[in-house]
């Protein structure tokens, strides 16, 4: 599996920071795929199939959405066929599946949304199939615009026209990748709200995980929307070099504390005690 790590020891601000994608961060032609297979592709897809059906839904009836859909489904299918033909082909049987969008996730690691750009580019959401969340609640998007939607990041954009120049980013230009990491004391794919009570806290932690998303936006012409990938990749601290233990403490001492608060993020004693003497 792959060890992304695009920790900074800086103050961490809540940006997009987007590359060109197909940028070699050290994984050489894995980086060429939107959709990454690996070795521990069975138990990512057994935690998908068991998550509540509420992490997933598809709305919007008009004939642009319809198009918008099927647009992002022939993308992800040809992707897949190309890419990955042996998955391509378990999409194509797999007989108990909701919608396109349900086979494609049932035989994926990544989870997946698609938006439209909208009204004035305000960005709609059209699709979501999000089973691996970081702390956050994707049933809430079901009704929500852009704004709306990231309105909770620290440091999102303060005005409509910059909002809307992000979504005219994922709707016109890219494909693009970026990575968003935090530092978890629980193991688990699945880290929605709704399992806090299930989840290793901070206080009982045994042995934490570097969690990072690699988010990637795919263009989508014909209809003004965008595809966006997110695969969480889940790394136990007490294998990363002691260096890299080092700058996720000194990157946490920097870090300002509206940000810390959003990652719920420890005080630096508690996490330098957790991640520089794991287990």
């Amino acid at each position: 599996m792959a060890v992304y790590f695009p920790v900074k020891a800086e103050p961490l601000h809540m940006v997009a920071s987007l590359n060109r994608f197909g940028t070699d961060f050290g994984f050489g032609e894995a980086e060429q795929y939107f959709f990454q297979v690996d070795d521990d592709r069975d138990a990512y897809l057994a935690g998908k199939r068991s998550a509540p059906g509420k992490r997933r839904f598809v709305v919007g009836d008009d004939p642009l959405a319809e198009r918008a859909r099927a647009e992002a489904a022939a993308w992800m299918l040809e992707t897949l066929e190309r890419e990955h033909p042996e998955v391509a082909a378990e999409v194509a049987a797999d007989t108990d599946a909701a919608d396109p969008f349900d086979a494609i996730a049932r035989h994926v690691q990544e989870d997946f949304a698609v938006m439209q750009a909208g009204e004035d580019d305000a960005g709609r959401t059209l699709v979501v199939d999000v089973r691996f969340p970081s702390g956050w609640q994707p049933e809430r998007l079901r009704h929500e615009g852009f704004v709306a939607i990231h309105a909770p990041v620290p440091g999102f954009p303060p005005t409509d026209k910059a909002a809307r120049g992000m979504v005219r980013a994922m709707v016109d230009k890219g494909p693009y990748v970026r990575f968003v990491w935090t530092v978890s004391p629980d193991p688990s794919l699945d880290q929605h709200p709704d399992r806090a009570a299930m989840l290793r806290t901070w206080d009982e932690v045994e042995r934490p995980y570097f969690r990072v998303e690699r988010q990637v936006t795919v263009p989508l012409p014909e209809t003004r929307s965008s595809v966006f990938l997110i695969r969480v990749y889940m790394t136990p601290v007490d294998e990363l070099s002691v260096e890299r233990r080092e700058r996720l403490v000194e990157a946490l001492r920097l870090m300002p504390d509206e940000v810390r608060a959003y990652k719920r993020l420890p005080s630096v004693e508690t996490f330098s005690r957790a991640v520089l003497t794991p287990g």
